[in-house]
């Protein structure tokens, strides 16, 4: 368990349909193993498909993982929650090179922007 910002977050990841798994699928790297980046990523998110941790499992991470698959969401869905949410990772965790592109390109912005649209 981890206690961020005075909220207790954790789960039982010995539940988790992730446990066991290679964790180059959750944490792709640009490399051809598994397939690459985005065919090890989309495997990933099916892994968390129909996890019974998958929502205390993306809390977490909104608070304390700025890397890989987390979930069921890339770093770039979980920086969108984030953004919406108003949550800040500690200050010892960076952002992925994928969330800094996203950030510097507007990206983000323009998810948020094109969801809140589709509420209304």
């Amino acid at each position: 368990m981890q206690n961020v910002e005075g909220v207790v977050l954790g789960f039982d990841s010995d539940k988790a349909n992730c446990k066991g798994q290679d964790t180059y699928l959750f944490f792709p790297t640009h490399s051809k193993k598994n397939g690459g980046f985005y065919q090890s990523q989309r495997l990933a998110i099916k892994y968390c498909e129909n996890c019974q941790v998958k929502e205390p499992c993306l809390e977490y991470s909104l608070h304390y993982e700025p890397m890989g698959v987390w979930g069921g969401k890339t770093e770039v869905e979980r920086e969108v929650i984030r953004q919406k949410k108003q949550i800040k990772l500690p200050e010892n965790r960076v952002h992925s090179d994928s969330v800094r592109r996203a950030l510097r390109s507007g990206s983000i912005r323009r998810q948020m922007r094109l969801e809140s649209s589709e509420i209304i």
